[in-house]
């Protein structure tokens, strides 16, 4: 069977239903808040306030789905930990890595440059790929 939240697969049962009910629910909220925030701006694209506001709600967001994610890898055992700190730390560093030879390319070659942003998903996806083969190993 595939865990779709894999970095909950080996917590304890109070953590890991703690950890997917909230990720579940601020995902929801901030779903519901980009919905309402496209409702109001349809019309008009330049409000600025409710620019500047969306963006403080999504830092809010950010924040408490580390602490979130902190709490979880707390619960875990020094090996558990282990396996996910250095797949933190080859997702992270391979996405950094990525995106600083991009950035070369695009200086010397005629190619765009890549938005930023894109360094946070291949973090993640990075992180989610070094998880499974560092999990494989230690178990």
């Amino acid at each position: 069977m595939i865990n779709l939240i894999p970095e909950t697969y080996t917590a304890p049962a109070s953590a890991r239903r703690r950890y997917v009910w909230r990720s579940l629910a601020m995902v929801a909220a901030l779903l519901a808040v980009f919905v309402l925030f496209f409702a109001l701006t349809a019309a008009r694209p330049d409000l600025a306030g409710l620019n500047l506001a969306m963006v403080v709600i999504c830092a809010i967001f950010m924040a408490a789905a580390t602490y979130e994610f902190v709490v979880l890898m707390r619960s875990l055992d020094e090996l558990q930990q282990r396996v996910h700190v250095t797949s933190l730390a080859i997702g992270f560093g391979g996405a950094v890595m990525i995106m600083m030879l991009w950035a070369f390319a695009s200086a010397l070659l005629a190619i765009p440059l890549a938005d930023p942003v894109f360094t946070f998903v291949l973090a993640i996806l990075g992180y989610y790929i070094a998880l499974f083969f560092t999990g494989r190993r230690f178990s």
